[in-house]
């Protein structure tokens, strides 16, 4: 993640202001400019976990249960943790909305932050219930999934809230039996 830490020293030698549209919109430019690797990303030590936290942003690998019978499915899950059940957990899946609608989600949900430090303490007061009552509830919906911890395939990666508008912009979903184009548009059609 040493391309996270480059990218934000840069953006803020350039004078923008971390987590406000200015920086969501610097990271967008920024990011058609650097290749990210997914097994790079995986095999950060210094970021791994063998469990997530609720309200915390990870990635990881994932090989859904139900491949088969799914019309399509993200192998590389970007997600919030949202609440966690036996065997699993329930998580907002950023990749499954167009990146413009990931800035609307990213502005929604971090209203809802423990604190406004974007640091390695911030994290996300989620809970199901929190979700519904956001306004932008119908642009999350599609986004909501359920992991079992059975099918992860890798350690899950923290991603730190400094780094979170960097993260939504990662051309790193790698969506099964769809283009992202085509997930994109049944994720709009979901979230009327």
């Amino acid at each position: 993640m040493a391309n996270f830490d480059v990218l934000i020293n840069r953006m803020l030698r350039s004078g923008v202001k971390p987590n406000t549209n200015a920086a969501r919109e610097w990271f967008r430019k920024k990011i058609r400019e650097t290749r990210v690797n997914r097994q790079k990303l995986l095999s950060d030590s210094n970021r791994s976990s063998s469990t997530p936290t609720i309200g915390r942003m990870y990635c990881y690998s994932y090989n859904p249960k139900h491949a088969k019978t799914l019309p399509y499915y993200d192998e590389f899950p970007l997600i919030f943790v949202v609440e966690r059940f036996s065997g699993g957990f329930l998580g907002i899946n950023l990749h499954y909305v167009p990146p413009r609608t990931r800035i609307i989600l990213m502005e929604a949900l971090t209203d809802i932050a423990n604190n406004k430090k974007y640091d390695e303490t911030t994290r996300l007061m989620l809970s199901y219930r929190a979700l519904k009552q956001l306004s932008k509830f119908n642009v999350v919906k599609p986004c909501i999934k359920k992991y079992l911890f059975s099918q992860v395939r890798s350690k899950f990666v923290k991603i730190d809230a400094n780094e979170w508008d960097l993260a939504i912009f990662l051309p790193v979903q790698k969506f099964k039996k769809a283009a992202p184009s085509t997930v994109w548009s049944q994720s709009a059609l979901k979230s009327r």
